[in-house]
């Protein structure tokens, strides 16, 4: 699959990716084009697709006593703090139905209010697919940076044995040293980032493949619903 260079930090900052809001050096992916698609969802959702549903909507919004956190994706002044709340929403399926998902409306039928019932199914299963996708290892899953506890320090792989030419233990031949020679440190802990690690070839292919096969299984009643009121 081909890859593009990262542009400069371009768009509309809520529908923004991760990797495009902090300037992150790697090439520009299709992952981040499905993570904008998500977003744009999450947003027409909450907020409507056409004027009738986002006049109710805001209504409906008035009567909520707790703010809506979709909306600091906006209100934010600085890329960087849209992408810390982005991280936190979207670091597991409960953290982002909480705070997202279940700010879409859901009418009963007798009911006044927009039924997005049918985007809600969608953006749900592209989350899925995207950060929690089985197919992968879980080192792929979620949004927020850990500790990654995977590089030796030199002296550490000589003070648990050595190989008859002095050199390190067989166990540690092929481990990356890390900068660091103090005996006490065993481990050096770097942070990975499931963002970049999603970008590696063989998980970018799988979850490409399983965002494509969710798109195609909700296609028709989603794309239905916003035909049937398209935004204006």
């Amino acid at each position: 699959m081909e890859r593009v260079a990262r542009p400069e930090q371009t768009g509309t900052k809520p529908f923004m990716s991760v990797p495009n809001l902090e300037g992150h050096p790697e090439q520009r992916t299709e992952l981040d084009d499905w993570e904008s698609l998500l977003y744009v969802l999450c947003w027409i959702a909450t907020f409507g697709i056409n004027d009738k549903d986002r006049s109710i909507m805001a209504e409906m919004h008035k009567g909520n006593e707790v703010p809506l956190e979709i909306a600091e994706w906006h209100t934010s002044r600085k890329m960087v703090a849209i992408a810390v709340k982005k991280r936190l929403h979207l670091h597991d399926l409960q953290s982002f139905t909480d705070d997202i998902f279940d700010r879409f409306p859901i009418s009963s039928e007798d009911s006044k209010i927009p039924d997005y019932r049918s985007l809600q199914s969608l953006a749900v299963d592209l989350y899925r697919a995207m950060f929690q996708y089985p197919k992968v290892d879980e080192k792929y899953h979620g949004a927020r940076k850990r500790k990654d506890d995977g590089v030796l320090s030199k002296r550490s792989m000589y003070k648990f044995g050595s190989s008859k030419d002095g050199g390190p233990h067989p166990l540690f031949k092929n481990m990356t040293m890390g900068p660091s020679d103090s005996t006490d440190n065993l481990m050096k802990p770097k942070a990975v980032d499931p963002f970049v690690l999603r970008t590696e070839h063989s998980a970018k292919t799988k979850i490409i493949k399983g965002l494509k096969r969710k798109l195609e299984k909700h296609a028709k009643p989603a794309i239905g619903r916003l035909a049937a009121d398209p935004p204006k």
